[in-house]
């Protein structure tokens, strides 16, 4: 009896699969082509990710695929690595970065940005901020002369 019993088992968990690793064969940003195992072709599965994180993952990236109850029409994808670009992070160290090279790195020292830097909010930092700086610069004069020029706070 319980030989059977585990035979049923066995083969009842035989037809659930479990997690498996697959390659992007077309990426796009919510739902990815993927080829898995024995160059099976996975369409559609929908890509998991934290909220407030969003990345593009890249064809030829390597991702996890997990079959939800075991289904692999279910499936999502959630992690994935290999991409083209990868850094190397330190100990304690957390980097964010795109397929471009851009990279911002928050390390022991505090954060490291290897791009340019649009904002378009205000700048500030333990003083006040970059807006205050440019109204202060824009209305300073010495003496009887005229106020500073080129004026900072054109083209806003």
């Amino acid at each position: 009896m319980i030989k059977t019993m585990q035979k049923q088992v066995g083969g009842a968990a035989k037809q659930v699969r479990q997690a498996f690793l697959g390659l992007v064969a077309r990426s796009a940003a919510k739902k990815l082509q993927l080829k898995g195992l024995n160059d099976e072709v996975l369409q559609d599965i929908e890509v998991i990710q934290q909220v407030g994180f969003a990345s593009w993952i890249p064809a030829g990236a390597k991702v996890v695929i997990l079959p939800i109850e075991g289904k692999t029409g279910r499936a999502v994808v959630v992690g994935s690595t290999g991409a083209s670009v990868m850094v190397e992070v330190e100990e304690g160290e957390t980097c964010i970065y795109d397929q471009f090279g851009n990279e911002f790195r928050l390390t022991e020292s505090g954060a490291k940005l290897n791009c340019d830097l649009y904002v378009d909010g205000d700048v500030f930092d333990k003083k006040g901020s970059m807006q205050k700086i440019r109204e202060i610069y824009d209305q300073h004069k010495h003496g009887n002369s005229p106020p500073a020029a080129p004026q900072m706070n054109v083209g806003n």
